[in-house]
Formats: structure tokens, sequence, C-alpha cells
């Protein structure tokens, strides 16, 4: 038992390093970026200046995003806040974390890298350095999309400016490939890297829209399970707080209703319909239905 301890802890060891690692190598390829967009300065083009600002921008809201994504608690369950009613309804169901000997809501799971159970956990993610849960999947998710935008801000000030270089010098493209320049080297680095970020980030923003759309999270779909199927606003609110609108596009901390009761289906229930056997089960307009509304509403008031 202790060696599996021991090489669990290794692992765990390891893979926080390594995920610092992959945390900084992201900033520094952000802002080599950045830098990069000033090799135009000569340009006389005014949509250059416009494109960026915007990338300046832009690169501040996703480092922010970035830095609440890896800093903040993605939802750890902490046994002294979890009610002794909701405890006891849940024994029936087994919900007990082998890992840490404690009660486990039906849809949290534990990360064997982080060693800690977090509810609605969808992935722990490398370049993060930090799993993604309920309550930082905003972050993750803003991150992604001004991720992209910002690549592509970038891929479009560096083709006007290429192409108002090439017609300003009236060199042929080849030729002027041809002499090799540091500058030169680090446009065409900077343009490989932006082609394979721009498939990766799109693809993960892609799947971050279809968990928050099917109300799913990346360990549930492997298990093929779902939460409750409701509409897709309602599911977006779940994840980005029932706030005003200009907070959804802000790494503002979201209002969340945390309701560790919520349940989990499997594949064959979902054409059924879940709305009526959640109804049944508990009620948020009537907190005396079973109990279950009881942490969801204590937790809804104190972050407010």
């Amino acid at each position: 038992m202790k060696s599996e301890e021991n090489t669990e802890k290794q692992k765990s060891v390891i893979s926080s390093y390594f995920g610092c690692i992959l945390l900084v190598l992201k900033h520094v390829l952000n802002v080599w970026g950045l830098y990069t967009t000033s090799f135009y300065e000569n340009s006389q083009l005014s949509i250059l200046y416009y494109l960026r600002a915007i990338a300046f921008c832009l690169w501040v809201l996703l480092s922010t995003c970035q830095f609440r994504t890896s800093f903040s608690d993605p939802g750890e369950v902490h046994q002294k806040s979890v009610p002794i009613k909701l405890q006891l309804v849940h024994e029936m169901y087994g919900r007990k974390c082998k890992k840490c000997n404690s009660w486990k809501p039906p849809r949290a799971h534990h990360c064997k890298r982080c060693n800690k159970c977090f509810f609605k956990m969808d992935h722990h993610c490398d370049w993060e350095n930090n799993c993604i849960g309920a309550q930082n999947q905003k972050y993750f998710v803003l991150f992604l999309l001004y991720q992209l935008l910002y690549i592509l801000t970038s891929l479009s000030i560096h083709t006007i400016g290429i192409y108002d270089y090439c017609m300003k010098s009236k060199r042929k493209i080849l030729p002027m490939l041809m002499t090799i320049t540091t500058t030169k080297c680090q446009i065409l680095s900077i343009l490989l890297f932006s082609f394979f970020f721009i498939v990766f980030v799109s693809q993960m923003l892609w799947d971050q829209i279809s968990a928050i759309r099917d109300n799913q999270t990346v360990v549930e779909s492997r298990q093929g399970k779902f939460g409750r199927q409701q509409s897709f606003m309602n599911n977006f609110k779940q994840v980005f707080g029932d706030q005003a609108w200009y907070h959804w596009l802000l790494p503002t901390k979201p209002i969340l209703k945390i309701n560790y009761a919520e349940l989990v289906y499997s594949e064959e229930l979902i054409n059924q319909g879940t709305q009526y056997l959640e109804d049944v089960i508990y009620d948020e307009t009537n907190p005396a239905s079973i109990h279950f509304a009881e942490f969801m509403l204590d937790n809804y008031a104190k972050q407010k």
C-alpha cells in the first residue's frame, strides 16, 4: 500500500512540474506572438494599428482567464460543507470516494493527479496545471474563446503585413524567402505555431460548447452519462452564472447555484426525459421537498 501511495505521489509531483512547464510555455508563446506583431511598424496601413490594439486587449483578457483557470478552485468537495441530510440520502447509492474515503456527490469525480474530488469535474488540463470543474469552467471557456480570437487577429496582422511588405518592395516571394533573417524566422515560426494551435484550440472550444449544451462533462461522456436535460440557456447559466450578460464576457466570478444533490443519468434514460424525475426528487421553488434544495440555496445566498 505504501509503495502504491508513494508511486501516486511521485506521479502527482511530476505531473505538477510538467503542468507548470506547459503553463509557462503557453505564456511565452503568447507574449512572443504579440511581440512579432510589432515587426510591421513601418507600414502606413492604419488597420495594422487597430489590429495590434485588439491583439493586446485579447492578450490581457486571455492571460487573466488563464490565471483564474489555473489558480481558482475547480469545485473541491469539502466534506465539512456537505449537509448531513444529503450524506444520509446518498449512502444508499454508495456515493463514497474510495480514495478520499468521504462522501461524493453523484456528479463529482476524483482526480488522481490532484488527489481530490471535484464537483462536475470535466478533465485535468495539463496546459492549465489544474482541473476544470464547476467553479472554473467559465474561465476556461473564455480563455479558449479569447485565445482563438487572439490567434486569428495575429494571423491577420502577419498576413496583411507580409502582403504590404511584398507590394512595397516589389520583390517576388520566393527570392525574398531565400534570404534568411532573424525576423523572417520568427514570423515563420509564429505562423506555424498559430496554424497548429488554431486547430487545437477550436476543437477544445467546440468540445466545451457541446458539453454545456448536453450538460455533460468529459468524464461523464466516457461513462455514457448526462446531467439534467434542459434548455441551452439554463445549462449556460450553470457555467457562466445567473448574472447580467456582460459578466459572461468578462473573467468575473460567476454566481452559481451549486447543487450537490444534482443527479446523473445513463443514456437509456435520456430519451425518456429527466424533467419529471428530477422534479419528484427535488424542487428549487420548494426547499422542503426531500431537503435537496438546502445546500443549493445556502450556497447561492453566500455567493450573493
